[in-house]
C-alpha cells in the first residue's frame, strides 16, 4: 500500500472535508508515492513516539493533534523541529486525523464514551452540510451511460446505499440554430426526442467532477441540467450524547470516569446531583456550553476548563467534569480498530507512549 492509497481509504471513512477551516489535517511530512510498511496511532508526535515507531519498523505515524499548525518560518535541532527533521531523516510519514476525526460519528467523544460503557451513543450537535442536487434530461440511449459514470465518481450515494438515481421518461424538444452543430436533429427545424430526466443528489465538493462527467458523457453540444444547492443535517458533527445503564450520583461517575479514562485528576463542578444522561465534547469544549446546555444533559464532559469558565457553568447550572485534555488519549486505540476494518494489508499499533505534558503531585 502507497502512501496516497492510505490517505485515499482514510478520506473514504474519515473525509479530510470534515476539518474545520482553521485545522491541518493530511499528510503534513512524507511522500505521497511511497510505501507504508505499517501504522503507528499516537495522540501527539514527539521524538519517543517516533524512536517507538522506527523500533516496530513503522514509517507512518497517524496522530490527533497535527505536529504543523501555521507557517513555519524556521526548522533548528531543537522542540518542534527537531521533531520535523527526526521524521525527515529516517524517512518517516505523518499524518494527522485532527476535528476530521473529532466530527466522525466514532470519532474521539464516542471513543471516551464507549471507554466509559455508556449507551444509547449519538452525535451531540450535528454539522450542517451543503449537498446538491443534479437534474439533467439525456436521450434514452445514453442514459444509463451517464448514470453508471456518475455513481463511480460517487453521485448519487445516500448513507450505504449508491447509485440512487429517480428517472422519468418524457419529450424533449429543440431548434437548431444556423450555428449550432446538433447531435440530433437538423438546422432550423423543431426536433423531438425521447429522453430521461434523471436527478441524484451529491456531495458538494464532487462538483468539477460531476461537470466533468456531464461533458465526457452527454452527447448533446448544450446539455440542458440544473444543479441545486441545499443544507441539511450531516451524520457527523460535535461530541455525543449518551446514558448510564442506571442513574449515579456525579461524585461517583467522577470518580467512575478518572478511573476507566486512566486519569490522574477529574474536576467535578456542581453539586452532587444524580445523573444519567451525559454530553462529551473531547478536548477543549466548553465554548460549546450554551449549545450543550440545550441539549438537556445532566452533565457535560470535556477538558481545559478555566478558572472562570467554570463559574460560568455553574452560574448557568450547567453540571461539568474536567476530564482532561489528555482523556483523548483513548483514540490511539479508537483510531487502531477503525483504520484496521479497511486497512488489512499492513500491520497497525496503538502507541504505548504516554504524551501527557503534565504531572500531578
Amino acid at each position: 500500500m502507497l502512501i496516497k492509497d492510505l490517505l485515499h481509504a482514510i478520506n473514504q471513512e474519515i473525509p479530510f472535508n470534515t476539518a474545520e477551516s482553521w485545522d491541518n489535517v493530511g499528510l503534513l511530512i512524507g511522500d505521497e508515492l511511497a510505501e507504508v510498511t505499517g501504522i503507528l496511532t499516537a495522540l501527539d508526535c514527539t521524538i519517543e513516539v517516533i524512536e517507538e515507531a522506527k523500533n516496530n519498523n513503522i514509517n507512518t505515524i497517524i496522530c490527533h493533534h497535527p505536529l504543523i499548525f501555521s507557517g513555519i518560518k524556521s526548522i533548528h535541532a531543537s522542540g518542534y523541529g527537531k521533531v520535523i527533521q527526526t521524521l525527515i531523516k529516517h524517512d518517516m510519514h505523518l499524518i494527522a486525523l485532527h476535528t476530521n476525526l473529532d466530527a466522525h460519528p466514532q470519532g474521539v467523544s464516542a471513543m471516551i464514551a464507549e471507554q466509559l460503557l455508556l449507551e444509547d451513543i449519538h452525535i451531540l450537535l450535528p454539522q450542517q452540510k451543503q449537498i446538491n442536487k443534479l437534474q439533467i434530461f439525456v436521450p434514452l440511449a445514453h442514459a444509463e451511460q451517464l448514470k453508471s459514470a456518475l455513481s463511480e465518481i460517487g453521485a448519487g450515494q445516500i448513507g450505504d446505499y449508491d447509485h440512487c438515481f429517480f428517472s422519468v421518461n418524457g419529450t424533449g424538444e429543440f431548434r437548431a440554430l444556423d450555428n449550432a452543430n446538433p447531435f440530433v436533429g437538423e438546422n432550423g427545424k423543431v426536433h423531438y426526442e425521447e429522453e430521461m430526466k434523471v436527478e441524484c443528489v451529491f456531495e458538494s465538493n464532487l462538483k468539477p467532477a460531476v461537470l466533468e462527467i456531464i461533458k465526457k458523457h452527454h452527447p448533446y453540444e448544450t446539455p440542458a441540467f440544473d444543479i441545486l444547492s441545499f443544507d441539511i443535517e450531516a451524520e457527523y458533527g460535535t461530541g455525543v450524547k449518551a446514558k448510564l445503564s442506571y442513574p449515579m450520583k456525579l461524585s461517583a461517575f467522577a470518580q467512575y470516569t478518572k478511573e476507566k479514562l486512566n486519569l490522574d485528576v477529574v474536576k467535578m463542578i456542581g453539586d452532587d446531583i444524580e445523573i444519567e444522561t451525559i454530553g462529551i465534547i473531547g478536548g477543549a469544549g466548553v465554548s460549546y456550553m450554551k449549545e450543550v446546555q440545550r441539549e438537556g444533559v445532566d452533565v457535560f464532559l470535556t477538558g481545559d476548563i478555566k478558572y472562570h469558565e467554570a463559574h460560568d457553568l455553574m452560574m448557568a447550572g450547567i453540571y461539568a467534569i474536567d476530564i482532561t485534555h489528555y482523556s483523548e488519549s483513548v483514540m490511539k486505540n479508537g483510531l487502531k480498530r477503525i483504520i484496521e476494518t479497511y486497512v488489512q494489508s499492513v500491520k497497525v499499533m496503538a502507541s504505548d507512549i504516554n504524551t501527557n505534558p503534565f504531572t500531578v503531585i
